[in-house]
């Protein structure tokens, strides 16, 4: 029981952060927000909701969802956590990501305040969107060190949600910026460093498709996740 109040003290303390860096901005520009909506949905479906008690599991006769909230099956395995302690993986993601998230808000709130116009150098010379990158990587920490399969429903969930966020930004910014943007996406990774893909132009941020394919993606993602998990975790009552 210890380990769970410690990990939801972490995980109070990082949101809290996380929401208290941006509210400087949101005081000069309240649709600054939008940005951490995403966050913040992860966040609620973070916890182990009681009302998966009623909610039928479809791949599994005369079971609720609510194994969902049940403890994922790790063998000890040093690379990753266990109820008791963190692992190797989840520590990485968790360091790694919110190194990467400061640096880039940092440097966006110094852009923001010299009026710089796009940015396109320090950590953005390495991906289009590093902050979205960072906290990526710091929800899916938090997500695997969790222990829950509900824990990674809401990681793909905020996953799914910034690159729709993120895909709407660069519509936005090929409006304001149009062949500066395209040269600067030309030479830059989307989202992952050093990763170029040569995406088709009904693929491309302007349009639906693209979106759309988010969804469906994300759905299957979700289903897998219900459909198959069931054997690998085990009630925390056996435990305590």
């Amino acid at each position: 029981m210890r380990g769970s109040v410690l990990l939801k003290r972490i995980v109070a303390t990082l949101l809290a952060l996380l929401n208290v860096m941006p509210s400087a901005a949101i005081i000069f520009n309240p649709l600054f927000f939008i940005m951490f909506l995403p966050l913040g949905i992860y966040a609620v479906l973070f916890w182990p909701w009681s009302i998966l008690k009623y909610i039928p599991d479809p791949f599994h006769r005369d079971e609720s969802l609510y194994w969902l909230t049940y403890a994922i099956k790790t063998d000890n395995n040093f690379l990753f956590p266990s109820l008791f302690r963190w692992g190797v993986v989840d520590s990485i993601l968790l360091v790694s990501g919110s190194i990467i998230f400061i640096i880039a808000f940092v440097m966006w709130l110094i852009s923001l305040k010299r009026n710089e116009g796009l940015l396109t150098h320090g950590i953005y010379k390495i991906v289009r969107h590093p902050q979205y990158l960072g906290i990526i990587l710091l929800a899916l920490g938090l997500s695997i060190r969790s222990l829950r399969p509900i824990s990674l429903i809401a990681w793909i969930t905020l996953l799914f949600g910034y690159l729709i966020l993120a895909s709407l930004e660069e519509k936005s910014l090929l409006e304001i910026y149009r062949s500066e943007y395209e040269k600067y996406s030309e030479k830059t990774p989307f989202l992952i460093p050093f990763l170029k893909l040569n995406i088709p132009e009904w693929l491309s941020v302007e349009k639906p498709y693209r979106y759309l394919l988010f969804i469906v993606f994300y759905l299957i993602a979700v289903m897998t996740i219900i459909a198959t998990m069931r054997n690998m975790v085990f009630a925390l009552r056996n435990v305590f």
